[in-house]
């Protein structure tokens, strides 16, 4: 028995048509029904997670950096931030001067204020952009802002003061204090730069490497059974612990110090392809 872990966006997901390919979901049917247990990994939370459970049949879900493990539908594990910390976390954006979403199993939370909004306009974008795309996900936490919710992991946007690349219209002159944010967080949480000012974070102890390790454990298996599908650098922890990985035709390039297999695109059946050439389907 093999388990083979797959990230969403960009490796199982086409990132613009949000759709799963027929290949990939025949390619997941047939591995399953060979006795192999299949794995989303992802940096989502379950809440952010709801339509992807809908798309494709798995035996579990390792959600929010591996502060969530569900395996046929039960928990596993589970890992909540403390209100204490949670409280601190939701002063960040005004703080250092980001743009801060914050993810637990119930969705995703959003609430900056209008001060920084104005203090950073590219801000205004990047808040509809991922408003729009969470409604549609179904991953909106309805809860009240101030209330007690849950969360696991948060991410923010940054901003350099000079439009981070986006053009002079962009520009603030009020760059984020990603100095004064490391020396605060770092020693609590993993910082993982996923580039263009982006930033996820999830408690140290977890990480997509960790999630994988847990769920070999529970199943009896070992990293030789397991492989890595990715596609980003929030993968690195899922290839250092996998044996076997796949990186997708499009994949940052530190990937490669793992000597993946490296397949086609997800738009171009890149997922089937790397099954059947290694043997998985």
């Amino acid at each position: 028995m093999k388990a083979l872990f797959f990230d969403v966006d960009g490796t199982l997901l086409d990132e613009k048509t949000h759709i799963i390919p027929e290949s990939a979901l025949s390619a997941i049917k047939r591995t399953r029904e060979l006795g192999n247990k299949v794995f989303i990994n992802s940096g989502r939370t379950s809440g952010m997670l709801k339509k992807i459970m809908s798309l494709v049949e798995v035996d579990g879900f390792l959600c929010g950096c591996g502060t969530e493990l569900i395996y046929n539908g039960s928990p596993v594990y589970y890992y909540r931030i403390s209100k204490e910390q949670t409280d601190l976390i939701k002063e960040i954006s005004d703080r250092y001067g980001m743009l801060v979403y914050l993810e637990g199993r119930n969705g995703w939370h959003c609430n900056p204020s209008e001060k920084l909004l104005a203090d950073h306009p590219q801000f205004k974008a990047y808040l509809d952009y991922m408003s729009g795309f969470i409604v549609s996900e179904g991953g909106l936490d309805t809860a009240p802002f101030d209330s007690d919710f849950e969360i696991s992991k948060f991410c923010v946007h940054t901003d350099d003061g000079e439009g981070n690349g986006k053009g002079p219209e962009f520009a603030s002159h009020h760059p984020s204090d990603m100095e004064g944010f490391r020396e605060h967080f770092s020693g609590m949480y993993h910082i993982i730069d996923r580039g263009s000012g982006f930033y996820e974070m999830f408690p140290k102890g977890h990480g997509k490497g960790n999630a994988v390790d847990r769920m070999l454990q529970y199943l009896g298996l070992t990293p030789d059974d397991a492989y890595g599908f990715g596609d980003s650098t929030n993968d690195i922890e899922m290839f250092s612990t996998c044996k076997n990985n796949i990186a997708m035709g499009k994949h940052a390039k530190e990937l490669e110090r793992f000597d993946p297999f490296i397949t086609k695109n997800v738009e171009d059946d890149g997922i089937a392809y790397a099954m059947k050439e290694l043997g998985l389907i």
